[in-house]
């Protein structure tokens, strides 16, 4: 039906009205009703089939919504026919229906992955971004003898299987981070007595094999964020400053970001990098720096150093932080910054977190000139966060809890709320999510503080990670013995 042009329509005389006109209609009916007017003529049946029309929908109903597309994995729109945009179109508002029900249905459920070995634990989970969204990050831990288990997971097949496993048993364990560039060879870094760069060879048969080193930076520090050849890292010492470097052939510190104002040890929750600025969330500030290389006004050796353009200061400790830019499809065609979704559980006096979630926006600065130079008087967000909403989160004393926070505003969150479902109780978790939308834009989630959806529930506490695929459609829930679960919603 693609060699027929919008003219060739337009002559038509079964058509009443002009094909433009139709499209303009149709792209504001439900999916639904668009499938079944194909039913109802000859005409209608060639107009659903255009290509021109898919792409017009996929762009109306879906991407200009900011709604994640399963199975799309970066592929250019100009290649694919009419029959794949109205796959993708269909998949993707599919998923979204499901995935933002009160009660979303798991298309699948798999458990894998028990270890043998007693008192072992999920730490870490996170899946790989882009790369046909079918991998998880794992670590697990094991208490007698201590050891840490890093493996990589392909998810997209019946039964999740590991294709890469690291064991680290000697010297300290400061965790991993996975490269939010997926396009960079470097996947993860690890942190021990020293910083290593890893790859992980997919087509590897021997799993402990696929983990492949890259480079290597002497030193314990703390690991904060891997983005493409960037790697932000922190001196655990009081005061300690920022560092990022650069982890090409050989590896080197490029800057160093310092807060003189900082009176106590109030070390990095979570950093966002952005062409040439950073924003970095602590325990009590945010701070936005420049990553425009300076030389040291006064001569000193080591890494020229960058002060903080702008700060704000939060009334209380937090006691976790997730950050994610938004994905924005009016952002990203007026080359404006995303506004930037940060999630807060805020510390009390008391050894138990508060039983609220803060949701705060940095709202992109309307006076930014894209462009020009990231300065003090050209930042590229406003400098106190908005706050949006809090949602009712209840942890209780010693109870696990875990929180993600996608690209495309997901919250997902664990935490010991039982009353909806089994009444007061000393044990139970539920895994409750809700869509995060910037302020200013429209949201699909219910208004109020309370979870919009609630995924699944359990009378026990086993629970203690959680990870989320957006694009996917898949949530990764970890276990205090070291098992997995798998949950598929599209």
């Amino acid at each position: 039906m693609d060699k027929f042009g919008i003219g060739s329509w337009d002559l038509s005389p079964s058509l009443p009205i002009p094909l433009d006109i139709l499209f303009d209609v149709i792209q504001h009916l439900p999916i639904q009703s668009i499938l079944a007017l194909r039913q109802t003529s000859k005409s209608f049946y060639a107009i659903t089939r255009l290509r021109s029309l898919w792409a017009l929908l996929l762009r109306t109903l879906v991407q200009e919504k900011n709604i994640p597309i399963p199975y799309f994995d970066g592929k250019s729109l100009d290649f694919l026919s009419a029959l794949e945009l109205e796959q993708l179109t269909c998949y993707a508002l599919a998923l979204r229906s499901n995935w933002t029900n009160p009660d979303p249905d798991a298309k699948r459920e798999v458990d894998f992955y028990k270890p043998t070995e007693p008192d072992s634990r999920i730490i870490f989970m996170q899946f790989l971004p882009g790369r046909g969204n079918r991998w998880l990050i794992s670590v697990t831990m094991t208490a007698q003898p201590r050891k840490y288990v890093i493996q990589c997971w392909n998810v997209a097949v019946l039964q999740p299987i590991c294709i890469a496993e690291l064991t680290h048993m000697e010297g300290p364990y400061g965790g991993v981070i996975i490269n939010d560039d997926p396009s960079s060879p470097a996947i993860i870094a690890m942190q021990s007595a020293l910083t290593e760069i890893l790859t992980i060879d997919f087509e590897e048969e021997d799993p402990e094999s696929a983990f492949v080193p890259l480079n290597t930076i002497d030193g314990i520090r703390e690991i904060h964020l891997l983005s493409g050849n960037t790697l932000v890292t922190r001196r655990p010492e009081n005061g300690g400053e920022v560092s990022i470097w650069d982890i090409n052939d050989q590896p080197c510190e490029k800057i160093q970001l310092v807060n003189p104002s900082l009176l106590q040890n109030d070390r990095c929750q979570v950093v966002h990098l952005h062409d040439d600025y950073m924003v970095i969330v602590r325990q009590q500030t945010i701070e936005f720096y420049s990553t425009i290389l300076r030389p040291n006004i006064i001569a000193t050796p080591g890494a020229p150093i960058s002060y903080p353009l702008a700060q704000h200061r939060f009334q209380w400790c937090t006691e976790t932080v997730n950050m994610s830019e938004q994905v924005s499809w009016h952002a990203a065609c007026s080359h404006r910054p995303s506004p930037i979704n940060v999630l807060i559980r805020f510390g009390s006096i008391y050894p138990w977190p508060v039983n609220m979630l803060h949701h705060f926006v940095l709202t992109p600065n309307p006076a930014y000139v894209p462009g020009r130079e990231t300065s003090q008087y050209n930042l590229p967000y406003l400098t106190q966060p908005t706050p949006v909403q809090t949602i009712g989160s209840p942890v209780r004393l010693f109870a696990p809890s875990s929180i993600a926070l996608g690209r495309y505003g997901t919250a997902l969150w664990l935490d010991s709320h039982t009353e909806d479902w089994l009444g007061p109780s000393d044990c139970g978790q539920r895994l409750a999510g809700r869509i995060l939308m910037a302020t200013g834009e429209s949201s699909t989630s219910q208004s109020g503080s309370r979870a919009s959806m609630v995924f699944r529930v359990r009378d026990d506490d086993l629970w203690n990670k959680v990870a989320i695929d957006e694009e996917s459609g898949r949530i990764a829930v970890g276990y205090v013995n070291g098992s997995i679960t798998l949950f598929e919603y599209s």
